[in-house]
């Protein structure tokens, strides 16, 4: 960690403790963000833990979908506000923002949404993945393994794994030791938080063919899709169940022999944590991560859920127990290219965006980086170790 990131850091850590929900007289930070079984919940996600994170200093307010139930309740869950998101209508009758954070695939009204805060001095962070829906922010932040083209940012630009934003309980189950046995015995499966039966059905099935007394917890997600039909059909040899609401899934993930997710931020978390990993991919934009990881050497790409088929599982699994060496490599690489401090990164960087006192730094930043362009961030400049020099992707990685 440079110095710049812990003077960052420490500022975050210090931040007052509120002995009542708004007492400190906080300013709103608006939060736009979408999530669906279709689009999937990994953006919802990420701003979930960094309005967690940043609720000290200012008060959450989730702009979403009139449709979008899912981050409805758990924006009301949490105790915070949501509004129907209007790119243009909200700033009728509201109280200035002190800045606006954007997380989502769906990019309509989102550049009439900037157009209208730059107007008003409201600086703007937005959050991407492989560097898609780029958009003309002030802060544009891509913590994916391969951002894509990091010239020509005129914003603020971080790059790179050490700004991808999970739970920080992935951090502290980071700094665990991890021990890889010579067998595979206890599997997790996370598929994400959509509708993820047909992907479940294939995996167990693939399990269940490999003849082994596993032990299989599955995450049950967001939404709802008959989980409990699945976990009583009979899996045998396997003894399949789901995480109980009050287990920890970063630990539950962390003891695993073997993780078994979708190629969004579940594979992510399951690198952090040092688990082997295998990954199938809802659609061809997670396959770009899969293809990438796997090219690293750092999990084992199944290809399109849609595609896969059960049979393919178990000479996978008979592959991987045969050589835990490999295992091995794969958990400290992983360990090496996620740390799980990606959130409170993000979190300092915007509480900087934002200003000591809940006060927009905004100033002319916009108007001098279009006279001169800037370099991306240099903490984002992608550094390769040495197991992992033979991928075609930027990565970043550190001791």
């Amino acid at each position: 960690m440079n110095r710049m990131d812990a003077k960052r850091l420490t500022h975050v850590r210090s931040l007052p403790v509120r002995s009542e929900r708004g007492s400190l007289g906080r300013r709103p930070l608006w939060i736009r963000t979408v999530a669906s079984p279709s689009i999937g919940f990994g953006h919802l996600r990420r701003v979930l833990t960094l309005a967690a994170m940043l609720e000290n200093a200012v008060e959450p307010h989730f702009l979403v979908d009139s449709n979008d139930s899912w981050s409805k309740d758990q924006t009301t869950a949490r105790g915070w506000k949501y509004s129907d998101f209007d790119s243009t209508g909200l700033w009728n009758g509201s109280s200035r923002p002190a800045a606006i954070l954007i997380d989502t695939r769906e990019e309509r009204g989102l550049e009439v949404l900037i157009s209208a805060a730059r107007q008003r001095r409201v600086p703007v962070a937005s959050i991407h993945d492989l560097g898609l829906n780029r958009l003309s922010s002030d802060v544009v932040i891509d913590g994916s393994l391969a951002p894509g083209i990091q010239q020509n940012c005129a914003a603020r630009c971080y790059f790179g794994t050490r700004y991808l934003v999970l739970d920080p309980k992935y951090a502290a189950a980071h700094r665990v030791h991890r021990r890889i046995s010579n067998e595979i015995r206890t599997v997790l499966i996370n598929l994400g938080g959509g509708d993820s039966s047909r992907f479940f059905e294939k995996v167990l099935e693939g399990l269940r063919l490999w003849g082994h007394g596993l032990q299989a917890v599955g995450v049950r997600g967001f939404a709802s899709w008959g989980q409990e039909q699945l976990a009583s059909r009979n899996w045998a040899p396997v003894h399949f169940r789901w995480a109980a609401r009050n287990e920890s899934i970063p630990e539950l993930i962390r003891s695993a022999d073997l993780a078994v997710t979708a190629a969004g931020i579940s594979v992510y978390e399951a690198l952090c944590a040092g688990t082997p990993v295998i990954s199938l991919s809802y659609d061809e934009t997670q396959h770009r991560t899969a293809e990438s990881l796997a090219a690293a050497g750092l999990c084992v790409d199944l290809g399109l859920g849609d595609h896969l088929t059960s049979a393919l599982i178990p000479p996978l699994l008979t592959h991987l127990e045969s050589d835990p060496g490999l295992r091995v490599t794969a958990s400290r690489q992983g360990k090496r290219l996620v740390d799980g401090k990606g959130a409170e990164r993000v979190a300092a960087i915007l509480v900087e965006l934002i200003g000591d006192d809940g006060c927009a730094k905004h100033g002319q930043h916009s108007e001098k980086n279009a006279k001169k362009k800037r370099r991306p961030d240099s903490n984002s400049a992608p550094e390769h170790g040495d197991a992992l020099t033979s991928a075609p992707v930027n990565v970043v990685t550190w001791d």
